[in-house]
């Protein structure tokens, strides 16, 4: 069984309307809404406000949130209890936000009610996502108006782009839309991107050319009544370059949707995680966009906690001080990074355990529905041990523990978890080992235990460097014969003692002097060799110690017939 993932949202709506079916200015006026309350909003008063100067990042009043980051604790669809609304703006509020663009709108509460817990917790709305129905749209933009937006928003396009004409019709309903808003006090309608508008395309009708749903909804609206929100997230993942494209449309874009991704336009669900941790490229995206955008509303799906938003709020507060570097991860390659890895089971086909290690964050390795259940990774040497990284799906272990050995039959337990809680992981851990095992004991679901990539991190055993051996493995014919030539050239100003381990054979080397190579030719007894890889040990001194490294390196495949 396919464990879930959260799929993209998709909050279009219906099938699309086309602009003769709606006349201009058949709307009544719009329905009166009760003014709302005045309260004294307190002063902001966050860490990164106090850490960031005013050139570390973007301004307060340029940075908001949308609301579906936090759909969970909101309850879901539908208008939210006065007291959830409250905690849930002030946790936003906590973690440094003074916007916010709330979904699912207008909310079924009185404005001056809902004005007042904004006011509370220092919050205005920059602009929002909700219904674009004909037939309601007075009453969306009169609240929309009572409290104060510059924009009115749709989570999609407003109306469907199946073909080029179904776009442009969609287009004519939408500057109904924007008319009717900014005639009645509001700014303008924003259109919101997922995948679809931009890998949608069809051919223009005058120049042949192939253009993207978005483009034509882009071309016949006007700019007087609509503008864009580009979710950067989905238009990276749909394969646009997205600082190029702002730079081609930024006149047609004055809000951004900010989010970070991991596995982007690649196999598999592109998965979010906080800003400044993913693979987009932010900085260069928020650079293009500065002469152009009001708002960089911050959005990660069903965010796994405020924390995440706190996160992501001090990265668009603080991007470009020192001691933030503006993208996720480290430049060091995890030790396991493909790697042999063994496991206790696996649930299905798909799920092997290679795919825990194999630095694609789309794939994962997932066990049997039981507990204890492992997965093993030989990292080919001993080392010291800094740090492991879990990446977990959504069948988490709840309690785990990672361990060491030296032989892969002999384990030292050198990290514990009891309360594991999914997402990531990061472990500090001590201790010495070729082989690194989680041991999951815990299950937090009903699934078994499902992880997208597991990282070790450490030094050669001793703080020693590897030995300076340079090897090579070649696959050859002679006379119609298959052979693997291995060679190992050692480069240490001592003499090593080499082994070269294949499966067509060994052969050991003793005092193999500097600048001097350890060389075999192995017959394979057949025609042709299939693609693998050899291991080659190396034993030496250096600076008075004893030192054994260990190379796996890979050779390709050569038929000789």
């Amino acid at each position: 069984m396919q464990i879930p993932h959260h799929s993209p949202r998709t909050r279009r709506l219906g099938a699309a309307l086309t602009g003769s079916a709606l006349l201009a200015g058949t709307l009544a006026a719009a329905p009166a809404v009760a003014a709302p309350a005045t309260i004294a909003a307190p002063p902001p008063t966050t860490a990164a406000a106090e850490e960031c100067g005013p050139d570390d990042g973007l301004p307060d009043s340029k940075i908001s949130i949308q609301l579906y980051t936090h759909v969970g604790e909101l309850g879901g669809s539908g208008t939210p209890s006065p007291e959830t609304l409250d905690r849930v703006l002030g946790e936003v509020a906590d973690a440094g936000f003074t916007n916010v663009e709330p979904y699912n709108h207008p909310y079924s509460m009185p404005v001056d009610e809902y004005q007042a817990i904004l006011d509370k917790h220092g919050l205005e709305v920059s602009s929002s996502h909700g219904s674009t129905n004909w037939d309601t749209w007075p009453e969306t933009v009169a609240n929309a108006v009572a409290l104060g937006q510059d924009y009115i928003g749709s989570g999609g396009m407003a109306g469907g782009y199946g073909t080029y004409d179904e776009a442009v019709a969609t287009a004519a309903y939408v500057n109904q839309l924007g008319q009717y808003a900014n005639e009645n006090g509001a700014n303008k309608i924003v259109l919101h991107n997922h995948q679809g508008e931009l890998t949608t395309q069809y051919p223009d009708p005058e120049t042949g050319e192939m253009v993207t749903a978005w483009e034509v909804i882009e071309e016949n609206t006007d700019p007087r009544y609509v503008t864009f929100e580009l979710d950067v997230g989905w238009a990276a993942d749909a394969g646009i370059d997205v600082p190029a494209w702002i730079e081609e449309y930024g006149d047609r874009i004055e809000l951004l949707h900010i989010k970070d991704a991991v596995n982007v336009d690649a196999e598999g669900d592109m998965r979010q995680v906080a800003l400044g941790n993913g693979d987009i490229d932010l900085r260069a995206i928020i650079a293009a966009a500065e002469p152009y955008v009001e708002y960089y509303t911050y959005e990660w799906d069903n965010a796994p906690s405020f924390a995440t938003s706190a996160e992501s709020y001090h990265y668009l507060r603080c991007y470009l001080s020192e001691d933030d570097g503006g993208g996720g991860g480290d430049d060091e390659d995890s030790l396991a990074l493909g790697r042999p890895v063994t496991a206790s089971s696996i649930d299905e086909p798909g799920h092997e355990a290679e795919k825990a290690v194999d630095g694609n964050a789309g794939t994962r390795w997932g066990s049997a529905w039981s507990e204890p259940e492992w997965i093993a990774v030989d990292l080919g040497a001993s080392y010291d041990l800094s740090r492991v990284v879990i990446d977990w799906e959504t069948a988490f272990a709840s309690a785990y523990e990672i361990q060491t050995s030296p032989d892969g039959e002999t384990w030292t337990t050198v990290h514990t978890v009891t309360d594991g809680d999914g997402f990531f992981d990061d472990l500090d851990v001590s201790g010495t080992g070729r082989y690194v095992r989680l041991y999951a004991t815990e299950r937090a679901t009903q699934w078994g235990f499902s992880l997208y990539e597991l990282e070790v991190y450490g030094t050669p055993s001793g703080g020693q460097a590897d030995l300076a051996l340079d090897v090579e493995a070649q696959p050859r014919c002679i006379g119609g014969s298959a052979y693997l030539a291995v060679r190992a050239a050692n480069g240490e100003d001592s003499p090593v003692d080499v082994t070269l381990t294949t499966p067509f054979g060994t052969r050991e080397f003793a005092d193999v002097a500097a600048g001097s190579n350890a060389y075999q030719s192995f017959p394979v007894r057949s025609t042709s060799v299939a693609s693998g890889s050899v291991t080659v040990t190396g034993t030496g001194t250096v600076d008075g110690e004893d030192v054994t490294s260990t190379f796996e390196v890979d050779h390709d495949e050569l038929d000789c017939a």
